[in-house]
């Protein structure tokens, strides 16, 4: 038995629903593949950072807290990069994120920076990290290094 409705023209008397419902259907097919998210679709957003760290700067060792904002855009399937509390770019594969090292520098001394992998829990991002480096404190440079980690909560 078809299903068929009847359009008065004369061209065409009768009209089957199966093309249309075959051409649904492959739309549909279609849309849903172009929906798919990527690895680094899931590190998109804004992060409230809080950051613990074990610093060690010429003769002085303490630990401190500090805050702040990371914002993670997305480059490709599965590159990120990262801005704001620090600025980089990474690698996704599944629930992790490998961040590129960094260097800054300036009048008051250089800092090298590499981060272990980067976890995504849910909405917590996990990052551990370790800096080296010289500051300067009264015209004399200092070595300086950290062991930071560090928590993102990502923002809805």
């Amino acid at each position: 038995m078809y299903l068929r409705i009847m359009i008065k023209t004369p061209v065409a008397r009768h009209f089957s629903y199966y093309p249309v419902f075959f051409i649904a259907l492959l739309f549909s097919a279609c849309t849903s593949s172009l929906n798919k998210e990527d690895d680094a679709d899931a590190f998109v957003g804004t992060y409230a950072i809080s950051e613990v760290e074990q610093v060690k700067w010429g003769n002085d060792s303490g630990t401190l807290t500090d805050t702040g904002t990371l914002f993670i855009y997305k480059i490709s399937a599965n590159r990120v990069q990262a801005s704001g509390y620090f600025r980089t770019q990474g690698e996704v594969v599944g629930n992790i994120v490998y961040f590129e090292a960094t260097h800054n520098e300036g009048s008051e001394g250089y800092i090298d920076s590499v981060f272990g992998p980067g976890v995504l829990t849910g909405n917590v991002l996990t990052i551990t990290g370790t800096s080296t480096g010289k500051l300067r404190s009264n015209g004399v440079l200092y070595p300086w290094s950290r062991t930071a980690q560090i928590t993102g909560i990502k923002e809805y």
